[in-house]
């Protein structure tokens, strides 16, 4: 059970923008594409789901070969989307034209042509340091592994910068400051 106090409670339900769509992706399976163009700054998906603790989110993941799909929102505190979800479909790069707003919900973070896939960087939501995915994006920064611990590359932290998950943005902001910071573990894998 979560005791999150000061954390907004997410709707039950995903919402993606009307101009996005899933199709088959070539980067994996199936992904979220614009219909038409959409300019820089729109809200294109909010996650839904319910808030978990990191206790829990870790026995859902242990206990099922399914992905789990869920972001880190607070210091032991993950939402974990709403099954069925077509937010599930949104896929990671590693130059990624979204990014987030606030704690549910990405905006695109340049204008996007019509028929482009759109792509948040999964290192952007969690902060699990056995957290890892290969990676085979077409772009030239790709990292070829994305992992848990990648919040904390300088590189990432400012070409990202006000574009992470609220809670992982307050942890770089504490780290630049000279605080000791110490996320909890989580199993994030959104």
């Amino acid at each position: 059970m979560v005791q999150a106090g000061w954390v907004r409670e997410p709707e039950a339900e995903g919402w993606l923008h009307p101009d996005v769509e899933v199709r088959r992706s070539d980067v994996a399976g199936r992904g979220l594409f614009a219909r038409v163009p959409i300019p820089k700054g729109t809200v294109v998906s909010r996650l839904g789901g319910r808030l978990v603790d990191t206790e829990t989110l870790r026995a859902l993941v242990d206990g099922t070969e399914e992905y789990v799909d869920s972001i880190v929102v607070a210091e032991d505190v993950h939402l974990l989307l709403s099954p069925g979800s077509d937010n599930r479909f949104g896929n990671h790069a590693c130059d990624p034209n979204l990014g987030w707003v606030d704690e549910y919900a990405l905006a695109t973070l340049r204008d996007l042509a019509a028929g482009e896939e759109l792509f948040s960087d999964y290192a952007t939501s969690t902060v699990d340091p056995a957290y890892y995915l290969r990676c085979h994006c077409a772009s030239y920064r790709c990292r070829q592994m994305v992992e848990g611990t990648d919040w904390q590359i300088p590189q990432l932290q400012r070409r990202y910068a006000g574009h992470w998950v609220p809670y992982i943005q307050r942890l770089i902001e504490a780290q630049a400051a000279g605080s000791p910071v110490s996320p909890s573990p989580a199993a994030d894998s959104t």
